[in-house]
């Protein structure tokens, strides 16, 4: 069971014990496409309607689902989402970085 100082680590080593198919990469991602468009069928009611509590719970499990399949996604290719959001942010700030200096 998860607890609430979970790390990325802790998710991904948590999905790897209760959600690992190698063997199923394409139903995988094909899971994971499904979940992002309940997702946003969840926002595209709180923007016809508005945000209820009962809304917000339904995003907040879709966005788990995302990230439930995004983890079940890096396990089967042995990616460390830690390391994998370290490298990736430092390469955004100097894209960013980079194009803010040509702004000027």
């Amino acid at each position: 069971m998860l607890k609430k100082d979970l790390t990325v680590k802790g998710l991904q080593e948590h999905i790897k014990q209760i959600d690992f198919h190698p063997d199923k990469k394409h139903e995988v991602v094909l899971k994971l496409f499904e979940e992002v468009g309940e997702l946003s069928v969840e926002m595209r009611k709180e923007h016809q309607k508005g945000l209820t509590e009962e809304r917000k719970k339904a995003i907040k499990y879709e966005l788990y689902d995302v990230l439930h399949y995004v983890t079940h996604i890096a396990n089967i290719y042995g990616i460390d989402l830690e390391d994998a959001i370290i490298e990736k942010d430092r390469i955004n700030e100097e894209r960013y970085e980079e194009g803010r200096r040509r702004k000027k």
